[in-house]
């Protein structure tokens, strides 16, 4: 090599390193305009390396989701789920171009370190960057909640009170007792009369800013879809009652049983004494009448006195005839679909069994009902 090559090889080295430089500061400082500052914690390889992906797929992280629906979309983060499998997830569902870019743009910026499990609800057209921003904020997680069967309104208002929502127990049970014409009218439900028995047992996942109503009205729209069924109007229509008598039914076989298996079977002997003016003599109308019971720390006070089946109210059905004014308890579809298609029996009395099995034993007569009694 001539002297005079050799002289400009360190100056053309020396421009390469400063391009090379020049080059890396430029993708540093364009990634971060777009991406933020990489996470404390990541060392100098990784920012370098997660880096230069990000910025060659910035354009497709900065694009909105290519998801096709203008519908709120569910993530659902498992325990212990490798972030590689949420980004695949993300993908799957077309809420983001590229689950490899995702799970990039998550350990640069740190916040793979903060995804926790859980559900997450994506709203429609955000972009890659704000939905893995989104699920790892446990702040932006899903509130999920259990309404059970045979809660009555106060017990659903309790536990919505403790979810942390935007509202507390007491607006939910203000709206529930007075719902709004557009709540009602989901439902048919009568003018004066509130949600008792509209307020479908089952998991529920909402977002964390719900609105008071919006939160009522998926709870209803879970009964109307899950029971209105063509089949369950037809049965309706038989059996002769009106939709919110058939919940009123429900509702008390909610509280007389937990075995579906014999549900059908208690329904008919509600229908078999309303048949012959019979009273309903059903305890659960009795527990809902006296209300929360101090001592026991229970809306469902057990067992109850002679005194108690005296209480002076329009529940107690020892005292009056035919069903009670409204439901007592938010039944089950369980429960609803026995309330619109009893069994074919003519029993006229049921008691608990004595086994502790929790179910029970059906009889025609009275004689034959005191014999089943527990010595």
């Amino acid at each position: 090599m001539s002297d005079k090559r050799k002289s400009i090889f360190p100056i053309f080295l020396l421009l390469v390193l400063l391009a090379i430089m020049a080059g890396m500061v430029f993708v540093t400082y364009q990634t971060r305009q777009v991406y933020g500052f990489p996470g404390a914690s990541l060392n100098k390889l990784s920012i370098l390396k997660n880096g230069l992906i990000l910025f060659r797929g910035r354009e497709a992280m900065q694009a909105f989701s290519s998801s096709d629906s203008l519908q709120e979309e569910k993530v659902t983060v498992e325990a212990g789920q490798p972030i590689q499998k949420l980004c695949s997830n993300l993908e799957a569902q077309q809420l983001v171009p590229s689950g490899s870019l995702t799970c990039a743009y998550l350990v640069y910026s740190g916040k793979d370190r903060n995804i926790q499990p859980g559900n997450y609800t994506i709203p429609s057209g955000l972009n890659a960057i704000e939905i893995a921003d989104l699920v790892a904020d446990v702040n932006r997680r899903d509130k999920q909640f259990v309404i059970y069967p045979g809660w009555r309104l106060e017990e659903v208002a309790e536990m919505v009170g403790g979810l942390g929502l935007p509202f507390g127990k007491e607006e939910f049970f203000a709206m529930a007792m007075n719902p709004s014409e557009n709540l009602r009218a989901l439902l048919e439900i009568p003018q004066g009369k509130n949600l008792e028995g509209f307020l479908f047992p089952g998991a529920y996942s909402v977002k964390p800013d719900i609105t008071l109503e919006r939160l009522i009205e998926e709870i209803l729209t879970r009964f109307k879809t899950q029971v209105l069924t063509e089949e369950f109007r037809s049965n309706l229509g038989t059996c002769g009652l009106t939709l919110y008598e058939a919940v009123t039914m429900a509702s008390i076989i909610q509280r007389e049983t937990l075995a579906e298996e014999e549900m059908a079977t208690i329904a008919s002997v509600f229908y078999n004494r309303l048949a012959i003016n019979m009273f309903l003599e059903t305890d659960p109308t009795v527990q809902y009448a006296i209300g929360y019971n101090v001592s026991n720390e229970t809306w469902w006070k057990s067992p109850l006195t002679y005194d108690d089946l005296e209480i002076n109210s329009p529940y107690n059905t020892y005292r009056n005839p035919g069903l009670p004014p409204g439901p007592i308890s938010n039944p089950d579809l369980a429960a609803l679909k026995a309330a619109v298609a009893p069994a074919d029996t003519d029993y006229l009395f049921f008691r608990a069994k004595c086994d502790g099995s929790a179910t029970h034993n059906f009889s025609t007569t009275y004689e034959e009902h005191l014999n089943f009694g527990c010595e």
